[in-house]
Formats: structure tokens, C-alpha cells, sequence
């Protein structure tokens, strides 16, 4: 197991209660522009800040396992065809 470093930085908030995280403290939790973070007190003035992470791609195989099976392999321009003629159908209907 790798020990990591402790890294401190200072921020100001603004007026409109924003904080900027310095670089030092993004590059050490590994986060960039974009990413949500969640922030819990841990009491005594302490704060924690964790980032929430998005899933990987390889933690997203067979999320769609079971839908999957029942639509089956189309193309994706049959797909597209589809998707426009029922769109137009729609808009024929309304008039």
C-alpha cells in the first residue's frame, strides 16, 4: 500500500460562499474542472472533501445486459431512420 503525501493549501471564499481549490489540493485528490465533490463537517471546525467519482467505462459493462438482449443488434442508422419517423409521425398527428 502506497503512503501518500499530505498536501495543505490556503483559499479564500468570496462573497457568494465559492472556494476555489488550490492545484496542489486537486492534483493531490485527483479532480478537474467539471467533478463533483462532497463536503461533510467532521466537527471541531474540521472539514472533509471527497470527490465523488464517475463511473469507468469497466464499471459500466452489462448495465444494459438485460435491455440489451431484448433490443438486440440493430444499426445504428436503421435506429436513427426509426427514431425520425416516429418524430415526424408525432408532428403529423399534432396538426
Amino acid at each position: 500500500m502506497s503512503k501518500s503525501r499530505r498536501v495543505t493549501a490556503d483559499a479564500t471564499l468570496t462573497s457568494k460562499g465559492q472556494l476555489t481549490l488550490p492545484a496542489p489540493i486537486r492534483e493531490a485528490i485527483n479532480v478537474r474542472t467539471g467533478d463533483k465533490l462532497r463536503f461533510e463537517t467532521a466537527g471541531a471546525g474540521k472539514l472533509v472533501v471527497t470527490p465523488l467519482r464517475r463511473p469507468d467505462v469497466l464499471s459500466l459493462a452489462g448495465v444494459f445486459g438485460e435491455a440489451s438482449k431484448r433490443v438486440g443488434h440493430m444499426d445504428i442508422t436503421e435506429l436513427r431512420k426509426r427514431a425520425w419517423n416516429r418524430r415526424g409521425q408525432r408532428l403529423r398527428e399534432r396538426k
